[in-house]
């Protein structure tokens, strides 16, 4: 006698009992993955079907993930694979608002952003880390500018 099968759906309901067979030709359909729960023979034991041997040469071609291979260049807009030089961005645009607190940071996390970019690629957001540098190191400038030209005002005075 052949053996039968059980599956547990992503839902957690049971699928069968099926040949293995059936079960090769659900693999076949992309029904059943290799993280996909079954039971043989009722045995109430109930294992990754990838683990099973008598399986394993169905699964040799890799399988599609849940997740999408890109985000639509959505990461190129919003780096948030990136939190540095995202952040860095952010503060680097409210610099102008208050410069000597902000720029500093917004100078190191966009370094830390660019270093990210240069070990992972895929991470983005080298423009974002360009611009708190940037923005940060003019901002804290301006602000050294304005309190040095302040200080030679009172000093006159």
């Amino acid at each position: 006698m052949s053996s039968q099968y059980k599956i547990k759906g992503e839902d957690n309901q049971e699928f069968g009992p099926v040949s293995a067979d059936e079960l090769r030709s659900w693999i076949g359909q992309n029904r059943c993955n290799l993280n996909t729960l079954v039971e043989a023979d009722g045995s109430g034991n109930w294992v990754k079907l990838g683990s099973l041997a008598e399986f394993s040469a169905n699964f040799a071609s890799p399988q599609p993930t849940a997740e999408p291979k890109g985000d639509g260049g959505v990461s190129t807009v919003i780096p948030y694979n990136n939190k540095p030089a995202l952040i860095a961005y952010y503060l680097g645009v409210f610099c102008i608002a208050c410069p000597p607190l902000l720029c500093l940071p917004a100078m190191i996390l966009g370094i830390k952003g660019l270093k990210n970019v240069k070990a992972n690629p895929e991470v983005k957001g080298t423009a974002h880390a360009w611009i708190g540098i940037i923005s940060g190191t003019v901002f804290l400038l301006l602000s050294i500018a304005v309190f040095v030209l302040i200080g030679k005002g009172m000093s006159r005075g």
